[in-house]
Formats: structure tokens, C-alpha cells, sequence
């Protein structure tokens, strides 16, 4: 069963980006919505809107009646008949890519008029609140890239339409549980506001990796991760002439104009914006070529989506390709409380240095989620099966929930095959930060590893046991399983 979600956004350059990304693996997930909203970067203006005195706005200064770097809805439109394009042969590698008119359907405009506005009933608004009341018993997925401000008003309308009724506690109770917010931050208002306070159970990941998939890559140390992101290949892997949908993605310096944006952040077009950019100025940026990795800084509310083979949807502690997170219990609303919140932990990283350092959690998968993302461009351009590349299938045969005693050694074996003319290697890791026992000793063999309990394992410690595939094609794509041992 398909993970379901919808997508909200402010249509920012990177959102752009982060759509079309996503639109080459709609195949794994069954997307319900494609939502325009604002934030307190952008949006469309509003005849009569005042800014609240005393709301912390990045934006002080300006009118929320004018447009404010808004660069229109239209662009939806427009990536789905990219992806239209490359839609034929996207479908002979996958059979599960929805139809462009599908898409077409399920965009919708909410409320875009100024920064945290959820006055009125909007198109998407209405989409997400008849998704939150169907039938349906999977979680809903609500990716924030921007405001939560049109999610707001879908709760609010439910909340207004229901509250009074009998059953109302029970509604409430299963909405909280149902509805996941993946959120690149909090740009509005609305969720503190409106969200917090009146359903503060219900979970709010807060999936900020910047200086992993975002604006500050440029920042971490050399290593496979950061060489993806540089022009080399982003040059000869994305944008190469292979996809129609790829090739309007926005890099640094690459001639891209955005109609509405303002100069200092059209990264595309603007030949000083590596001086001009306030990013640049406060982090020194100077180094950025033609054709580096801009920013997706919304990806990661997806990747946890889709299936890589890690278990972030059964608890986000977890850890997977959008990282690992852990609940705080420190943010309250204003009656006392304890919110449903998620902020992302660090992992430990050794780069091509050799030295360890605690980074952004997701660092380590980026290489695989940019070579994945090459992989899919490749396929729009290959209408036979044969002549793309594949993930690996990999199975582990002792499963992936397993009992152990303390002290004792237990053997993982890993059987793997590829549809391709490849073959796999198979590598196992120790994910000490995920995992409450602290200590653990694998010994690998070709396609199996020993793993020794410590004599000092607890009852009910938890040893997390990362295991990857990687095939050895063009790609190096890579699946993995991953095995939680509990101490008995």
C-alpha cells in the first residue's frame, strides 16, 4: 500500500526545484495534492491585510497588500507538461507514475494573499480538508515547503464545522493521529498560532537539513555527498539534455530568470548574486560555479516518503535518507501543552579527510538520493526497460525484527539480485546513533556479518543494523534494509 501525501509550497526557486525532484518518483507514493500557499517569504497580496503588531515577520517593512517575490501559480502547470514529456518513458520503467491530467487535477491554488493568512475557505484548503475527513485509515503525509497557513484553515473549517457535534473528542483524537506534517520550518505563523493550539498532538517533523540539501552545502566537508552536488555532476547527470522535466531545473549562475523574484535572489540570472545574495554576504560564500547545486531545501519532507528501505516512517528516531529525529518536550502552546514537535540529531561523518565529525543526519545519504535522481532523468530518456538502471532487490532472510540475548553472536545474511546487468556488493553498518545500546561488534563476510552482543546489553536495548546493496553500475544505485535486534 502507497504512502499517500500532498504537497504545499510558496513557489519559491527551490520549491521549483524540489517539484520537479519529486515528480520523477510520483511511481512510490499516491500524491493527493499539489497546493499553492504563501509564506513570509512570498505572496500574491491581499486588498486590506495588515501585518499583526508584534508577530515576528522576516518581512517587517512591507505591504502585505502587494505581491512580495511572487512568482505566480502558472509554473505548476507548466512542470507537469515537462513531465509529460518524459511521462511515456518514465511508465516503462515503473508502471506507477500517474497521468499528467491526474496532476493537472490535484493542483490548487490556497492562500497565497499575504504571509499567515487563513481568512477564508480557498481551493486547497478544501482539497486538504476533505483528505483529512475521507475513509481512508493510512496517514496522511502534509508536506509544508512553505506556510502551514492553508493547512490552518482546513483544520479551523473542520474544527468549526464539528466541534459542537457528538463524537467531536473522538474526531479530534483520530485527525491528530492521522495527519503528519513534514515541515521545511516554520514560515508563517499559523502552525504556532492556530495549529499548536488547537491540535497540538498532532506531529510536526521539522525537517531543516540546510547545509545538507540546501542554500549552505557548500559549507560541509569534501566528500561522494558533496561531489554530487558540484557542477561536474550535476552538468553531465541532471541537467543534460536526457529529461525535459530536469532541464528546467534552477542551478547556480545557470541563466535561469524567475518573473516576480527579486534581484538578490535570482541565482540563475543575476552575475553578482554570489556578493549580492545575503546568504553569500554573511557566510562568505565566494566559490560557487556555473552549474552547482542550488537548493532543494524542501526535499527533505519527501525523501522520508519514499522507499529506500529504511524504517523513518515507524519512528522518525529511526534515522533514513531524510535523516534522523528525535521529539523535544520543551515546546508548549499557551496552555501548557507539550507540543508534537521533531527536530533533527546529528550523526557522526568521516569525510575524505579521514576526520569524524557530528553533522546534519541525512549528509551521509545524499550521494545515493543525487545518483538515485540521475538515474530517473536517464530513464525519460530510455523507452526500453533494458537500457536503464535499477535499484537492487534486497532481502534479509532472518527478517528485519529479531530477539536477542546478551552476549551471544548472531549471523545476518543478505540476498540480493538486480533486474539489471549488474551486480551487487553488500556492506553492513552499525547505526550506533540510532540505537540504545552503544556498543556493537559486526564481523562481515561476503554476504553475511557477525554481530556480537556486548555481555552488557540491557533488556529492551535496541541495536539498529543498516544494511546496503550497491550495484556496480554507471549509478551505483543502492537499496537498503534496516534490521532492528532488541535484547531479550
Amino acid at each position: 500500500m502507497k504512502i499517500r501525501t500532498i504537497i504545499t509550497q510558496d513557489a519559491e526557486v527551490d520549491d521549483q526545484n524540489s517539484l520537479r525532484h519529486f515528480l520523477f518518483y510520483t511511481n512510490e507514493v499516491e500524491l493527493q495534492g499539489i497546493i499553492q500557499t504563501s509564506s513570509k517569504f512570498h505572496w500574491q497580496g491581499l486588498k486590506g491585510a495588515k501585518p499583526i503588531e508584534g508577530k515576528d515577520y522576516a518581512t517587517k517593512g512591507t505591504s502585505f497588500e502587494e505581491p512580495f517575490r511572487w512568482t505566480g501559480t502558472d509554473w505548476m502547470m507548466e512542470e507537469i507538461a515537462e513531465y509529460e514529456k518524459d511521462y511515456l518513458n518514465l511508465l516503462k520503467h515503473s508502471p506507477g507514475y500517474p497521468t499528467p491530467d491526474y496532476l493537472r487535477s490535484i493542483v490548487k491554488i490556497g492562500n497565497i494573499g499575504c504571509v499567515s493568512d487563513m481568512s477564508y475557505a480557498s481551493e486547497g484548503s478544501n482539497l486538504i480538508k476533505d483528505r483529512i475527513l475521507d475513509e481512508d485509515a493510512r496517514p496522511l503525509y502534509i508536506q509544508v515547503w512553505g506556510g502551514t497557513n492553508t493547512i490552518a484553515r482546513a483544520l479551523k473549517d473542520i474544527q468549526d464545522e464539528y466541534q459542537n457535534r457528538p463524537g467531536w473528542d473522538v474526531l479530534h483524537e483520530s485527525i491528530s493521529k492521522k495527519v503528519i506534517l513534514t515541515a521545511c520550518g516554520e514560515q508563517d505563523t499559523t502552525y504556532r498560532d492556530y495549529i499548536a493550539e488547537e491540535w497540538p498532538q498532532i506531529q510536526f517533523v521539522t525537517c531543516l537539513q540546510m547545509k545538507s540539501y540546501a542554500y549552505l552545502w557548500f559549507m560541509m566537508p569534501e566528500c561522494e555527498s558533496k561531489d554530487t552536488l558540484k557542477a561536474k555532476f550535476m552538468k553531465e547527470e541532471i541537467i543534460n539534455g536526457k529529461s525535459a522535466l530536469a532541464d528546467g531545473y534552477c542551478t547556480w549562475l545557470d541563466g535561469s530568470y524567475y518573473d516576480g523574484e527579486s534581484e538578490g535572489s535570482q541565482f540563475g540570472a543575476n552575475p553578482n548574486i554570489v556578493t549580492e545574495w545575503f546568504g553569500a554576504r554573511m557566510l562568505g560564500l565566494k566559490d560557487a560555479k556555473q552549474y552547482d547545486f542550488l537548493s532543494e531545501g524542501d526535499s527533505p519532507t519527501y525523501f522520508c516518503l519514499f522507499d529506500w528501505g529504511l524504517r523513518t516512517l515507524e519512528d522518525f528516531s529511526y534515522g533514513g535518507a531524510s535523516g534522523r529525529y528525535h521529539r523535544v518536550y520543551d515546546q508548549t502552546n499557551s496552555k501548557g501543552e507539550i507540543l508534537n514537535m521533531w527536530v533533527v540529531d546529528e550523526d557522526m561523518f568521516i569525510g575524505y579527510d579521514g576526520k569524524e565529525q557530528s553533522l546534519e543526519s541525512m549528509w551521509c545519504y545524499v550521494a545515493d538520493i543525487q545518483r538515485d535522481f540521475a538515474s530517473r532523468v536517464d530513464w525519460a530518456s530510455k523507452p526500453k526497460y533494458m537500457d536503464g538502471e535499477h535499484k537492487p532487490v534486497l532481502s534479509i532472510e532472518e527478517g528485519l525484527d529479531i530477539q536477542a540475548e546478551a552476549g551471544s553472536c548472531l549471523t545476518l545474511h543478505a540476498n540480493v539480485f538486480t533486474t539489471d546487468k549488474t551486480e551487487a556488493s553488500i556492506n553492513y553498518r552499525y547505526y550506533k546513533e540510532a540505537s540504545s545500546c552503544k556498543e556493537a561488534k559486526l564481523t562481515q563476510n561476503q554476504n553475511s556479518t557477525c554481530i556480537s552482543i556486548p555481555k552488557d546489553a540491557q533488556k529492551g536495548d535496541t541495536i539498529h543494523i543498516i544494511v546496503q546493496a550497491k550495484a556496480n553500475g554507471h549509478y551505483g544505485l543502492v537499496k537498503y534494509q534496516q534490521v532492528i535486534i532488541t535484547i531479550e
